[in-house]
């Protein structure tokens, strides 16, 4: 065996032997264990981040209705007219001597569909 064979050989077997080194091999598994498998995993830290970032969007987006129906409150204090409006649009409250009539758009929708193909 000349020297260049011996210390190819050499090198392999140096590189076999850290490869199979008992602590690199648990560091390894021990990373691996970490990052897709432990309950605390990047992979579920990234999704719960995900999920922190669309709930302050949520946020963000209700405090923003908050402050619409805050004004449209102070609005309806100072105007009665306003308040009577809101109660006969959303509540449907009428007076003692008026009919109310609901009329569903999907039933005209449907209506004017029908009269259409005649």
């Amino acid at each position: 065996m000349n020297p260049k064979e011996f210390n190819t050989e050499k090198k392999k077997r140096k590189w076999f032997r850290v490869l199979l080194n008992k602590y690199l091999i648990s560091a390894v598994v021990f990373i691996v264990w970490m990052l897709f498998f432990d309950q605390n995993s990047y992979m579920i830290h990234r999704e719960l981040d995900k999920e922190i970032n669309e709930l302050k969007h949520d946020r963000k987006s209700f405090s923003e209705k908050l402050e619409k129906e805050k004004a449209r409150i102070e609005e309806m204090k100072s105007d009665s007219t306003e308040i009577e409006r809101v109660a006969r649009e959303r509540h449907y409250l009428k007076k003692e001597d008026e009919d109310i009539f609901i009329i569903e758009e999907k039933k005209v929708r449907k209506q004017v569909e029908e009269s259409q193909k005649k």
